[in-house]
């Protein structure tokens, strides 16, 4: 499969919501399909969806990456060994290797999925994400349960935190037993603040699947001091990408991890941290970084390859006034591929 065309283009497409992370509003989400094109006979377009946020590179630095790789690729063949210049780039990477991959997947009458694991799973569970703690919070809750979602997911540190403590524990008291909830606290608290947190939850630990990214500012001792005195497991996101461990994940501060394959540079370097930390017996959890749908399907695919039982944060295709293409169904909080 020798690649004779291609083609990148440009999106703009606005958030319903803003998207609040730990140090700015996002209003769009903004980057380049990439289309690879086999003989005229078959195609492929990965997304390359940049955002300095989560620890991608730049929307220009993307474009200009883009604009000297592709006319290189043009009569080469289409393989992942071809993208070995792009570990500065992760979001280029993760378009071009999820094009590669669905044409290899298409050449051989496959899925992605099958094509990482023969034993994928073809249901994947979701959370919801319903936004920041807010006075709706248990009626917006209540309304994702009836839609038959199994994990919730919050956004703290907009607030006081005793007193979203406190709401958070009324929602608890109103939601299903077999209900859990995800904690998103966008690096807001100092370390005592957390270890005031994590004490207040401890009746509560059966119901909270995480708390992702508590603290303000990153120090692998103070996560581990806090990990080894909590049943909460406590997330790395960001931190995780930003920060580039290259320690082994036995050694990880935290007993969960959270990987967005936009910033971790494509889907087989996710997929290869996710065996690396479940040897470990570290929970991984994939989220989206509010790609279109283009960059939904292979990272559902991804989710069912890694076929971890976790709920995984991708259903974020509503936060899009646009979604470009049609995005993975989810009916009562699972994707079925």
């Amino acid at each position: 499969m020798h690649i004779t065309d291609f083609q990148i283009i440009p999106y703009k497409v606005r958030l319903k919501t803003p998207w609040q992370t730990a140090h700015s509003q996002l209003l769009f989400r903004q980057g380049f399909l990439v289309k690879l094109i086999i003989n005229d006979s078959l195609s492929a377009i990965g997304e390359c969806a940049p955002m300095e946020a989560i620890g991608t590179e730049s929307l220009i630095e993307a474009q200009l990456f883009l604009e000297k790789k592709l006319p290189e690729m043009l009569g080469q063949t289409a393989i992942i060994d071809s993208l070995d210049d792009t570990d500065l780039h992760p979001a280029c990477r993760f378009a071009l290797e999820t094009a590669i991959l669905s044409l290899q997947a298409q050449e051989k009458k496959q899925s992605i999925a099958s094509l990482l694991n023969p034993e994928f799973s073809k249901k994947i569970n979701v959370n919801t994400i319903l936004g920041q703690l807010n006075k709706n919070i248990i009626s917006n809750a209540r309304q994702a349960e009836v839609e038959g979602f199994k994990c919730l997911k919050i956004k703290l540190g907009s607030g006081s935190i005793k007193t979203e403590a406190h709401i958070l524990e009324e929602l608890i008291k109103h939601i299903e037993p077999s209900t859990t909830i995800r904690l998103d606290a966008n690096k807001s608290w100092s370390v005592t603040e957390t270890q005031w947190l994590l004490n207040f939850l401890k009746p509560y630990k059966n119901e909270i699947d995480n708390i992702e990214e508590p603290l303000k500012h990153f120090a692998s001792s103070d996560y581990k001091a806090l990990q080894e005195h909590t049943d909460i497991s406590l997330a790395l996101d960001e931190s995780f990408c930003s920060l580039k461990f290259t320690q082994a994940p036995e050694q990880y501060p935290v007993n969960t991890l959270v990987l967005k394959p936009m910033a971790q540079g494509g889907i087989l370097n996710t997929l290869r941290l996710a065996r690396l930390a479940e040897r470990a017996k570290i929970k991984t959890v994939i989220t989206s970084s509010i790609e279109t749908a283009y960059g939904l399907w292979p990272i559902a695919h991804l989710c069912a390859a890694i076929n971890n039982g976790q709920f995984h944060g991708i259903a974020t295709a509503n936060w899009l006034e646009d979604t470009l293409t049609e995005p993975p169904g989810i009916n009562h909080g699972i994707i079925t591929l």
